[in-house]
């Protein structure tokens, strides 16, 4: 499976400290690639789960895919399914893989720092962000 996003957005009422968020494409399964997946409190065992969904079953799903990939940090891949509405399921694997293959621009060592926190740290209450 090839990881296309994540982003840990705890707090969650039940599990404070991680709630992720994570997509991706399983290239072994042509079926059925997109991969949803939750994982609450360490694992996704107890709490949340992975659904693997054909492009056909994503608006049957009974989750908001969309919803989903924005909570991953890939919402872009919405967008470019929503972009190409006659494309077939194995055109739309190979433009989220070649636009996720491709070179980011580069940031500053800060920025970097304040993407990872913005990803991965979550403060809540009067003074969070």
């Amino acid at each position: 499976m090839i990881e296309i996003g994540r982003r840990n957005i705890a707090p969650a009422s039940q599990q404070p400290f991680h709630d992720i968020y994570l997509f991706h494409i399983d290239p072994a399964k042509p079926e059925t690639p997109f991969c949803f997946e939750q994982s609450m409190g360490g694992g996704h065992m107890e709490h949340g789960g992975a659904r693997f969904l054909s492009l056909d079953e994503l608006d049957a799903w009974c989750g908001n895919w969309r919803d989903h990939l924005s909570k991953a940090d890939c919402a872009w891949v919405a967008e470019l399914i929503d972009a190409n509405p006659h494309a077939d399921q194995a055109t739309l694997v190979a433009l989220i893989l070649q636009r996720h293959a491709a070179p980011a621009r580069p940031v500053s060592r800060w920025k970097a720092f304040c993407n990872w926190l913005k990803r991965n740290i979550h403060v809540g209450g009067r003074y969070g962000i």
